[in-house]
């Protein structure tokens, strides 16, 4: 049977996930509401909307585009809130309701099982599951190639991604969240186009652009350019909403 699922996308490498009576949220970061009032469609959490809900907070790394302490204080006040957060973040004494998650490590939390990927940067990758659903938030784990940079460098970021996609293959996913960086011009989607050809799965969503939505018509053109057989989520503005069943 077929569920019902809701995304929305926060800001850069944000987005909230409902699921059942689960809320699932990956590396928040900002808390100004793109709009009046407080909600996930202005693009922040509010605790007050959610009370009756599991909400489950994911940090992937210490960065601050990727990490906001607010969620620590959401997590100490409202017993329904957790935090799963990367080891290389610090300021912080794990408890009942904040965990630490180490890279190349599986942690199972209620009913959710949760399996981490070393990234290419700083931190971790998530893969969570739960009521037969699989989902993947890539941090910034990705396809680091830059002009400018030595060989080396390029050619060990291409090792490293391969090699932690290649593990992650292993799961058939159903909502990918992935790194689609503008900065990297000629370069920004190779980690994608690599991610869609070696890994079953049946949405992506782009992620850690900022403001720069420009991107979007770069991977409009990808589309347009190439057979993939995953539906890519195109984002157009901060707190955008998307439902679908899985």
């Amino acid at each position: 049977m077929k569920k019902p699922v809701e995304i929305w996308y926060l800001y850069h490498s944000g987005y909230a996930v409902k699921l059942n009576r689960k809320l699932f949220i990956f590396d928040y970061y900002s808390n100004k509401a793109a709009g009046n009032e407080p909600a996930l469609y202005n693009g922040i959490f509010n605790p007050d909307d959610f009370k009756d809900y599991d909400v489950y907070f994911f940090v992937s790394h210490r960065h601050y585009d990727h990490y906001n302490p607010v969620i620590l204080e959401w997590a100490k006040k409202n017993p329904n809130i957790r935090a799963i957060i990367s080891s290389d973040v610090e300021g912080y004494k794990p408890n009942s309701n904040i965990y630490t998650a180490e890279p190349e490590n599986s942690y199972v939390i209620n009913d959710i099982y949760i399996e981490t990927y070393t990234s290419t940067d700083e931190g971790v990758a998530f893969l969570v599951k739960t009521d037969d659903t699989c989902i993947y938030h890539a941090g910034d784990l990705h396809w680091w190639h830059w002009d400018g940079e030595p060989d080396s460098f390029n050619t060990q970021m291409e090792t490293q991604y391969k090699a932690q996609i290649r593990k992650l293959a292993k799961h058939s996913i159903d909502i990918a969240f992935l790194v689609v960086d503008p900065r990297q011009e000629r370069f920004s989607l190779i980690g994608l186009d690599w991610f869609v050809k070696h890994v079953e799965c049946s949405h992506i969503f782009p992620m850690h652009f900022s403001d720069d939505y420009s991107i979007m018509n770069t991977i409009q053109n990808y589309l347009e350019s190439n057979q993939v057989r995953t539906e890519i989520h195109l984002i157009n503005k901060r707190g955008q909403k998307f439902s679908f069943e899985i």
